[in-house]
């Protein structure tokens, strides 16, 4: 039999699907489970008399343990089994949003979040990797821009289902209920093919002998490669606005435009049905304008964050009206089309080895500088000024991650390291 080259499938393609439509259902429960509780911080907010600060608090406690705890899950998860891993990491996280409703008061809401984001911490980047074994490397962005879409549907859902819960039983009730399809989801998890595990190896200049670099040994190679890091910063750029926007909408849409919690969350659910759209729609574009020059998946993701600046900052500039609602809708559409190209890049640019690692240090550099320090400091600027104001202010966030992303794509080629797609072998 010969092996697989690099624009091939690793496994037959029904596998290969499989894999997708499970990943892809865990991620929308991954979110269902995290951004439940941006519908509920009205009622919180009210039960509890919190702050928007505290708010924001229980928002980034999540990130804060994936920032935390991404990497060196995504490092035992490089060594150990992608699919056994995801499975583990999926009973954690909907263990840990169910307990959200014993939850008495804040501190104990706020541990209970930081458990789920515990058990989330090395989903995307063992998904994120595995996925981009089992299909071809021209494929890549489509592909992952599909399973990240899942995340922005489990937004929609989450917030959805949240308002309509809390309207009806509770803010409490809306945490048990989504906590459940996670644990079923676990189960086929482990029945999806995984790759065998491939070391990344060094040579010795003085000794000529070859062996397995360390797990410091990767991140001084990731933080000595200036085309990554520029990525990475783009990257918690453009999520810090992503994460402050789709928290904080709910609330802005019940302060500002006087929705209800139920219609505010509806309207929440359609505007990220919009950014979904745009993670897959855009994953898929830009493919096909990077086809035969990767680097162009970069300056892709250069235009949609410039859009998205642009039109969050006219929307923000506005009073509450329907033009204000449009342009919402067409900057969440480009907001996250800059999701599935860029870390497509990030796959292609480092060793199958180290292909997890990489994706986990991305995770952790957008959610301790983007995701993470967003909708708190979003909600400081809103108890300092109003919501809207804020908002407006964090709009121009994404001009960074237009830069970042640019200066990626000049040096894409030349930061580009040893990426041995051929040399891959399913378990």
């Amino acid at each position: 039999m010969t092996a697989p080259v690099a624009d091939d499938y690793q496994v037959p393609r029904r596998q290969a699907h499989f894999a997708l439509v499970v990943l892809t259902l865990l991620m929308a429960f991954d979110f269902i489970d995290r951004q439940v509780l941006a519908s509920l911080l009205p009622a919180i907010k009210q039960e509890w008399a919190l702050s928007d600060t505290k708010l924001g608090m229980l928002v980034s406690s999540v990130n804060v343990a994936i920032a935390l705890l991404a990497l060196p899950t995504a490092m035992v998860v490089d060594r150990w089994s992608r699919s056994r891993s995801i499975g583990v990491m999926a009973v954690l996280w909907s263990l840990a949003t169910g307990a959200c409703m014993l939850a008495g008061n804040f501190y104990q809401l706020l541990v209970a979040r930081f458990a789920i984001g515990t058990g989330e911490a090395g989903y995307v980047a063992g998904g994120n990797a595995l996925l981009s074994a089992l299909y071809p490397a021209r494929l890549r962005a489509t592909v992952i821009g599909i399973f990240q879409s899942g995340g922005l549907i489990g937004s929609v859902l989450g917030v959805v289902l949240g308002g309509y819960i809390a309207s009806h039983w509770g803010w409490r009730s809306a945490f048990g209920v989504v906590a459940l399809p996670g644990l079923l989801l676990a189960v086929l998890v482990f029945f999806i093919r995984d790759y065998k595990s491939v070391a990344v190896t060094v040579t010795d200049e003085q000794s000529g002998l070859v062996r397995e670099v360390s797990w410091l040994d990767v991140i001084v190679m990731m933080l000595r490669t200036p085309v990554l890091l520029l990525v990475f910063i783009a990257q918690a750029s453009q999520l810090f606005f992503v994460s402050t926007f789709g928290n904080w909408l709910p609330s802005f849409l019940n302060r500002v435009h006087g929705l209800p919690l139920d219609k505010a969350g509806l309207h929440t659910g359609l505007t990220l049905i919009v950014a979904a759209a745009g993670t897959a729609v855009g994953g898929w574009s830009i493919d096909r304008f990077a086809r035969q020059k990767p680097h162009r998946r970069l300056y892709g993701a250069a235009a949609f964050a410039l859009l998205t600046a642009v039109l969050f900052a006219a929307a923000f500039s506005i009073e509450a009206s329907g033009l204000q609602r449009v342009l919402m809708f067409a900057g969440a559409f480009c907001m996250t089309a800059v999701l599935g190209p860029a870390m497509a890049a990030v796959s292609d640019l480092v060793h199958p080895g180290m292909r997890t690692s990489a994706l986990g240090m991305l995770v952790t550099t957008t959610n301790l500088f983007g995701m993470a320090l967003g909708p708190t400091l979003g909600g400081m600027l809103a108890d300092r000024y109003d919501l809207q104001t804020a908002l407006l202010i964090v709009a121009f966030a994404p001009l960074l991650g237009a830069v970042g992303y640019t200066m990626a794509a000049l040096r894409y080629n030349r930061g580009r390291m040893a990426s041995a797609d051929a040399q891959l072998s399913m378990a």
